[in-house]
């Protein structure tokens, strides 16, 4: 068998199926970190000239007590800030930045992370930072059938494969000393103002831990760069050369 040439990776896609980029930093807090937060972060985008809706999610409604009970409610969001088209999270235990199509790029992504994860530190609230994490979530459209063919991937257990080409995968990896996170979803339905379209979700995160040192933000911008560049290549790893083709990547010249 001759060897393998490794996949390309485009810098960016001209025609981008993403849906939603998000950054979220975990850390050890309290109910009073989570009631003070989402105020403190208002004040310094109101500082800035910035118009801010500030929002009170329905999990704000729910008792300390039930929402440390389980991990999917004790990082759960409860107030949402939304500034020109991003959106910040947070929580008893979690500050995040989400960002929904149309994405604006890696570089303005970027800079809103680190204003956001300035802000935090500056503020002297959150005290213990445990992990951050970079997550692409993105959306092909299709039949079930069409669309599993867009993966670079043979699923078979036992001598049974996904005819249909319906699949719900979650797979845990270790990538370069980092947690990775990939999954595909197969058939997944979107309800939008134009109707419901069909197709494949991918989900692709890589999370990192922050350095237990007296500043754990020293080198944060090359962690988090790492970071992003990782779960960019795990997420070109699930796609055939085709199909990255027919996005109209750009590479690097």
């Amino acid at each position: 068998m001759p060897p393998q040439t490794e996949k390309r990776i485009p810098k960016r896609l001209k025609k981008e199926p993403l849906l939603e980029a998000v950054w979220e930093l975990r850390f050890v807090g309290d109910p009073a970190v989570g009631a003070a937060l989402p105020g403190a972060l208002r004040e310094k985008l109101r500082a800035g000239s910035r118009t801010v809706a500030l929002e009170i999610l329905p999990l704000a409604k729910v008792p300390v007590e039930f929402r440390n009970v389980q991990e999917q409610l004790r990082y759960g969001h409860t107030h949402a800030l939304r500034v020109d088209g991003y959106t910040i999270l947070t929580g008893d235990h979690v500050v995040a930045l989400s960002v929904l199509k149309p994405y604006p790029g890696w570089k303005d992504f970027k800079t809103r992370i680190l204003e956001l994860a300035d802000w935090v530190r500056d503020l002297g609230i959150v005290k213990d930072p445990q992990t951050f994490s970079i997550r692409y979530i993105d959306f092909f459209e299709g039949s079930s059938s069409e669309t599993l063919k867009l993966l670079a991937t043979n699923i078979q257990i036992g001598n049974m494969t996904p005819a249909s080409g319906e699949i719900h995968l979650q797979m845990p990896v270790n990538i370069e000393g980092l947690q990775g996170l990939l999954q595909v979803r197969n058939p997944a339905q979107l309800t939008s103002g134009a109707g419901e379209t069909r197709g494949l979700i991918s989900d692709v995160l890589v999370a990192a831990e922050m350095p237990h040192t007296p500043d754990p933000w020293n080198g944060f911008e090359a962690r988090l760069e790492k970071a992003k560049t990782l779960c960019h290549r795990l997420f070109f790893s699930l796609l055939k050369s085709d199909t990255i083709e027919a996005m109209d990547p750009v590479y690097e010249e």
